[in-house]
């Protein structure tokens, strides 16, 4: 499971400032293919913002897949997953065992 704690709201961007590209960047991160990524009814940005929303600490990485996937359409597990890790890696969510 993951969790966004209190940090959810950190991930989108805001007036031209895109908080998980600069932390990214300075952790070193490349950039997730969830972020460039185009579903049926979503672009990157909304599906990784309901990545992070969905990042609640409760609901495993599939859950999260099969939520994201219903509202904006299929998205594989290894794309919610990668990006999942790149957030945590930059603080944003934890891995909760």
């Amino acid at each position: 499971m993951c969790s966004s704690g209190e940090q959810d709201r950190k991930g989108r961007a805001v007036f031209g400032y895109d908080y998980f590209a600069e932390h990214a960047k300075a952790a070193g991160v490349t950039t997730p293919k969830l972020v460039s990524y185009e579903g049926l009814w979503g672009t990157g940005e909304e599906y990784a913002y309901e990545v992070l929303n969905f990042a609640d600490g409760k609901r495993h990485a599939q859950e999260i897949r099969d939520a994201v996937s219903a509202e904006y359409g299929p998205v594989t597990l290894e794309v919610v997953v990668e990006y999942l890790r790149a957030l945590e890696k930059i603080g944003l969510v934890e891995q909760v065992k």
